[in-house]
């Protein structure tokens, strides 16, 4: 059983009734809470708070979200540690004051030793998703409630946490262990997206460029506190020029506090200020981080900031992503890849639909974001959503949104759609070859009329969006098996772009991306032998410039004496267009197409089932039966 993977019934009521022993085993009392239950001091919570900062910080912006969907008021929503311990817990002051009845309070422990079976503590053991309702639970005092629990993992795959959403048994229903599993999934990718951000700031420096390219105000300033960098986004929304030179008083409430920066650099960001300007007041969000250099000295900050009320903003929060990469960050040379750039520019002069086709791993969505940035509508929203990894059952409600009442759970007032948030910008429809055949009449009607209908309601809304598409799949051929509309297709096929796959690119596209992310993740920039070099040539790159970006990274936790030779590339474990098949069993020949077709897809499971042609539950016993 892979960690994090959701169970069927029959696995469920096996986890469930081994657990229900366990705890008998542990003598754990059924009628009454334990009184010995493990708790933690006032102080030794904040230290664990404090040491997982970044998690709960994250999991706080996407509980906020969740209370979108289902009610404060009849939900309770828990984040328990690695280890079981309630470190903050979210809903009314009535449902947290019924649940600390039982205990279910900040600083107690919540495992099975503690408290039997719960959704909780039996998520921290098993690592899996869990959803228990009433009698599931081991002790009489959670009978009557429903409970669902989603691990959460970090970078390294240890177990950061959980996130636990609980409410009455009247109220279960399975979307609820759906959405905290997505919910627990979102976290694991803002927090690598947190990680991966952080360590680029130490290596990337103060480009001008790189200024610029952001759609955000960027301002930087030394360790005097001397404005040294504004970008134009930043002098738009703080309404003032040629800051450079300045000191940074002259903005007036901005005042940065190095040493607590340094210590705290969790506490800096999202940061809220007020500040006038003529007769106008200004109110910015903004984030700090410290610049360090290799000798741990402070060399300045880096101030990230944008208006309140801006709507990239609130959608950047909802969506979880905005769009950063611009023509600039297109790298290579070669013909084939030379065009689509070419035909992506032209694109973004008009407003038409565009279409992307390319293999996972090609840099559809890079391509997206930079004809976004490159279009008129560049100071609006950038929308991306992944049609083929939002569960179909919310898929609707995420493109559409829904009106009050519209099913049980809904939030009061309702919600406002992916498609209603992209008015004025961009929506990408990511693998839109894998949505589901009844969404896609509803958007031919979306992308026929410009207007929207929300779940539940009786009138339409008028949207203005300008729409990409990307996918994988050959949507000719999946109109020709009657697996893709025809009609829509026509409508989506109007600016179509094919991006290249890498070994079509030739040997100086790859040589450059190699070089650029040797220079993106190494301070030391190892040189490449010409054995190096000649194995990147010849390998087919099955996952593209993902997978070429993957085994750079690799290579570099393992080269020695600032050379990087073949051996640490380890492209002999996947083949390339060089290798030769080997002759082996059945099972062998299983094993190598299955782990061929996961390079393929970038280890996405559900196109993997789809192109092999069994299901996702059978790819994963095949995956653990192989140990990929």
């Amino acid at each position: 059983m892979e960690q994090g993977t959701l169970l069927d019934p029959v696995e469920m009521r096996r986890e469930i009734d081994a657990s229900h022993e366990r705890s008998r085993h542990y003598n754990i009392n059924q009628e009454e809470r334990n009184p010995d239950q493990v708790r933690l001091t006032p102080a030794q919570l904040e230290e664990r708070r404090q040491q997982n900062k970044d998690f709960l910080d994250v999991a706080a912006a996407h509980i906020d979200e969740f209370y979108d969907l289902i009610s404060p008021h009849e939900f309770m929503i828990g984040v328990a540690g690695n280890e079981g311990y309630y470190l903050s817990l979210y809903g009314s002051d009535e449902i947290k004051a019924k649940f600390a009845e039982r205990n279910c309070a900040p600083g107690y422990r919540w495992t099975e030793w503690d408290v039997g079976t719960t959704a909780t503590s039996l998520c921290l053991e098993r690592r899996i998703p869990v959803q228990l309702n009433d009698k599931d639970h081991y002790c009489k005092r959670a009978h009557g409630f429903t409970s669902s629990a989603a691990p959460i993992f970090g970078h390294d795959g240890s177990l950061l946490g959980v996130l636990v959403v609980s409410g009455s048994s009247t109220l279960t229903h399975p979307h609820t262990l759906i959405m905290i599993t997505s919910a627990a999934r979102s976290i694991e990718k803002h927090l690598a997206l947190l990680r991966r951000n952080r360590d680029m700031a130490l290596h990337i420096g103060f480009l001008d460029s790189v200024i610029e390219a952001t759609g955000t105000g960027l301002l930087t300033v030394d360790k005097d506190l001397r404005i040294w960098k504004i970008n134009r986004r930043g002098s738009d929304v703080l309404k003032q020029k040629d800051l450079a030179g300045k000191p940074l008083s002259v903005l007036g409430p901005l005042e940065l506090d190095f040493e607590d920066i340094q210590k705290n650099p969790g506490s800096w960001t999202n940061r809220e200020y007020h500040f006038r300007h003529g007769r106008d007041t200004i109110h910015l969000i903004c984030s700090v981080r410290p610049v360090i250099s290799k000798e741990k000295e402070i060399l300045g900050a880096v101030l990230a900031f944008e208006e309140f009320g801006n709507i990239r903003k609130l959608v950047n929060n909802i969506a979880g992503t905005r769009a950063y990469f611009t023509f600039d960050n297109l790298i290579g040379s070669s013909p084939a890849f030379r065009e689509a750039i070419d035909l992506a520019r032209r694109a973004a002069q008009s407003d038409s639909t565009v279409l992307l086709q390319g293999e996972t791993g090609t840099g559809k969505e890079i391509f997206a974001q930079a004809i976004h940035n490159a279009s008129v509508r560049k100071n609006q929203a950038f929308v991306p959503i992944n049609c083929g990894a939002i569960p179909r059952e919310l898929l609707e409600s995420e493109l559409f949104g829904y009106v009050d009442g519209a099913f049980t759970g809904a939030l009061k007032g309702g919600r406002a759609g992916k498609f209603e948030l992209a008015s004025g910008g961009t929506i990408l429809l990511d693998e839109i070859g894998d949505m589901p055949h009844f969404m896609q009449v509803k958007l031919l009607r979306v992308l026929q009329r410009g207007e929207i209908q929300r779940i539940g309601a009786q009138n339409t809304v008028q949207t203005d969006m300008r729409t990409i598409a990307s996918t994988h799949v050959n949507l000719s051929q999946a109109v020709s098996r009657n697996q893709f509309r025809e009609d829509l297709f026509y409508r989506l096929n109007v600016l179509q772009i094919r991006i290249p796959p890498l070994r079509e690119r030739g040997e100086d596209d790859i040589i450059s991306l190699a070089d650029f992310f040797l220079k993106r993740y190494s301070t030391e920039h190892p040189r490449l032998t010409p054995r190096a070099i000649d194995a990147l040539v010849s390998h087919n790159w099955p996952g593209n410039v993902r997978e070429l970006e993957n085994t750079i990274q690799k290579a570099l936790h393992s080269y020695e004496d600032d050379v990087l030779d073949v051996q640490h590339l380890g492209l002999n474990d996947i083949r390339g267009k060089h290798t030769k098949p080997r002759i082996g069993t059945l099972q062998d020949m299983e094993r190598d197409m299955i782990e061929k077709t996961l390079a393929q897809t970038g280890s996405n499971m559900a196109a993997t089932a789809k192109i092999l042609g069994i299901s996702r539950a059978t790819l994963y016993r095949k995956v653990q039966q192989f140990g990929l």
